[in-house]
């Protein structure tokens, strides 16, 4: 008898678990290991000169942004002229007195260093140490051509002869101041001081 229901039970148990029954799919890979190493070393390739590109990019920003990035100007006492472009037939803007410390320098063409201001000046009279001294004249890096929009101690230099408040700025004022001057003195009637009006005033 106990036989019996123990045999009943194990069938009912059969039934209810026979439809419960689940097989896992089966997984086929398939590899092409000849093409498949091709793209791993391609990708790895490719990592490396990624990495290596980083690596130099981060090399070239710190020369140029990084804090050893500290140039000065380092004259014969003069100014250093700043102009607008990487040769002396480019208009000058200002002027950096010998010793006073120059924005970042980013880059280097025909013998100019460009700043971080856009402009530039003749790399060969910047140095990692300040200049000392001071002689009034001329700035270096060519002839200093002054004219609106200048600015620097070039300008203030020019406002104290032609007796124009020294503000450093070559605004509508002080271009009326040159051009009274050059009326009054033979010449060339423009605004503009260029070397030959300077010399002119006595400014070098």
């Amino acid at each position: 008898m106990e036989y019996l229901a123990y045999s009943l039970m194990d069938s009912a148990y059969a039934e209810a678990t026979k439809d419960t029954e689940f097989t896992l799919p089966e997984i086929k890979l398939k590899l092409n290991w000849n093409r498949n190493f091709k793209s791993a070393w391609l990708t790895f390739a490719s990592m490396g000169a990624l990495v290596a590109i980083l690596a130099q990019a981060q090399s070239a920003s710190a020369t140029y942004y990084g804090p050893a990035n500290n140039y000065y100007v380092r004259t014969n006492g003069s100014d250093l002229t700043v102009r607008r472009g990487p040769g002396e037939n480019y208009g000058a803007v200002a002027s950096y007195r010998n010793g006073s410390r120059l924005p970042r320098v980013v880059a280097y063409r025909n013998g100019f260093a460009k700043l971080s201001n856009g402009y530039y000046v003749a790399a060969n009279w910047i140095s990692k140490k300040p200049g000392t001294g001071y002689t009034p004249g001329p700035g270096v890096g060519g002839p200093t051509t002054l004219g609106l929009g200048s600015e620097g101690s070039a300008v203030a230099r020019l406002q104290r002869i032609l007796g124009v408040t020294p503000t450093g700025y070559y605004g509508s004022g002080t271009e009326s101041a040159v051009r009274n001057y050059q009326a009054r003195n033979g010449l060339r009637v423009d605004g503009i001081a260029g070397p030959e009006t300077q010399s002119a005033l006595g400014v070098y």
